[in-house]
Formats: structure tokens, C-alpha cells, sequence
């Protein structure tokens, strides 16, 4: 199989280097930057292509990894070398399906999807969307060993991206708000700074494994931790009377109404 990224930025590169492990795998790219494509090239093996059309002709899937205003450039080079065999799969946030029909217009079949930034890293999750008829279950196939090697695939009809883009795209700033957050309140009552962040960070990793692993529903875990007139029942009881979850609920809620105003899922 071969796989061709137009665009090796952040989400680009970190999805190629991934794909190290795969047998029977050939990757290609283009860059503006082409310093950074030849640096990549040498970390990866990633094969440089000279333009767009030469990539998307030596592609099975060609992977759409640029910013959304930048789309419109690749369409015109794309195009003419796109068939019913190849499948454009697009990470750029805002672009629905129909967007990427309209790009391609309709010469083959198209896969939006949607990874979180944890995917830099491995343990993403990432949305995709297999709503186009015209995916063979070969492409499908494809696409999803794809974006395993980032994290965990979900396949979502498109409909539910809003959802995805509030909960789980938003959702590493809202994690990285509360970390800073506990930090900051340990540095408050007299840790070291170093000292609190390297602990709260553990704290967070702790308790996502524990909640991972375990067969318990979330509230059992939580009740783990609770002691009667304890230190974690008092603070428990103050995130109830100031109505945390709700408007932890709220803000989600204006996430998702974001990203259907924005047409679509940007996580910006």
C-alpha cells in the first residue's frame, strides 16, 4: 500500500511516524518547507515527491494534511491523477464530506477524519468517517490501520463530529487546564513548583490507567477515594454546591455549538 501526506507538519509527520512498523507500507510526501520534508525523509524513509500529482499518482491513499485555506490549492494538481481506486483522506478540521467531494469533484471516494493532538504522541483518538458509498472495504480497512498506529479509531457517522470535536478534540486543553490548574494550587499551599507538576502530572496519568483498566463504572472509582467528613468529601461536596459538573457540562456544550456555527470541527 502505498500512502502519499500533502502536508508533513505536526499532525503529518507525527501520523508518519508511526507508520515505520508497517509491512508492506511505501510513504510519500510534499511540503512547502522543503528542508523539513528532506529532515523527515531521513528520520523515516518517507519517499519526497517533487508536487502534488506526482504523489497522488503514486498513491493508494492520499492524506490531505494541510491547513483548510490552503485546501483549495491542492485540488487543481490533485485531480487529474485521482481515480475510483484511490481514496483522499482529509485531517484538516472544518472540512466536511461534502467540502472534500467538492474539492476532488467526485472523481473518487473521500474519508474525513478527525485526530486529537495526544496522536503526536501515539495515544490519540481519532474519528473517521466512512459515510462516502463509494469506499471499498479494502480502503476502509486501510484508512483505519492507518490512524491505529496514532491511538484508537472510532468510526463516527459524520452527524456526530460536533460531538467528537467538543469532547474529544477540545478535550487535551480542557485536561491540560485542570493539570495547570492542581499545579498551580499545590505551588499555592507551598509546594515546589517542580515538585507539583511532576506530582499532579502523575496524578493525572494514574488515575486515566486506573480508569482504563478497571471494569468499574467511574463513580465506583470515585467513591474509592472518599472517606466520611474526609479531605476528598469536602472538596467532592464545594464541586457540587458551585455546580462544577454543570458547567463543565455548559462549556462542552459551547464547544459543540462552536463547531456547528464553525461549520464543521475546528478545534481553534
Amino acid at each position: 500500500m502505498n500512502i502519499g501526506f500533502i502536508g508533513t507538519g505536526n499532525m503529518g509527520g507525527a501520523i508518519i511516524r508511526t507508520l515505520g512498523d508497517m509491512e508492506g507500507v511505501t510513504v510519500f510526501g510534499v511540503n512547502q518547507t522543503r528542508s523539513k520534508l528532506e529532515a523527515l525523509a531521513k528520520e523515516t524513509g518517507l519517499i519526497p515527491c517533487a508536487g502534488i500529482r506526482e504523489l497522488t499518482e503514486k498513491s493508494d491513499i492520499v492524506v490531505l494534511a494541510v491547513k483548510p485555506q490552503h485546501a483549495k490549492g491542492v485540488w487543481p494538481e490533485a485531480i487529474p491523477a485521482l481515480t475510483k481506486d484511490k481514496c483522499l483522506v482529509s485531517i484538516a478540521a472544518g472540512l466536511t464530506q461534502e467540502d472534500l467531494r467538492r474539492g476532488v469533484d467526485g472523481v473518487c471516494p473521500v474519508v474525513r477524519t478527525m485526530p486529537n493532538t495526544p496522536a503526536l504522541i501515539g495515544e490519540g483518538v481519532t474519528a473517521v468517517c466512512f459515510d462516502d458509498p463509494g469506499l471499498t472495504d479494502r480502503q476502509k480497512e486501510g484508512v483505519r490501520a492507518v490512524f491505529q498506529h496514532t491511538g484508537d479509531v472510532h468510526v463516527l457517522p459524520e452527524p456526530l463530529f460536533d460531538v467528537f470535536t467538543a469532547v474529544i478534540g477540545s478535550g487535551p486543553a480542557f485536561i491540560f487546564y485542570l493539570i495547570e490548574t492542581m499545579i498551580e494550587s499545590g505551588v499555592e499551599l507551598g509546594l515546589e513548583r517542580e515538585s507539583s507538576s511532576r506530582m499532579v502530572k502523575k496524578l493525572f496519568r494514574g488515575a486515566s490507567l486506573m480508569a482504563e483498566q478497571s471494569d468499574r463504572h467511574i463513580a465506583l472509582l470515585r467513591e474509592m477515594s472518599v472517606a466520611p467528613r474526609g479531605t476528598t468529601i469536602a472538596a467532592l461536596a464545594h464541586f457540587d454546591r458551585t455546580a462544577v459538573r454543570g458547567n463543565i457540562m455548559d462549556a462542552i456544550r459551547a464547544a459543540y455549538d462552536r463547531s456547528v456555527e464553525m461549520g464543521g470541527g475546528s478545534m481553534s
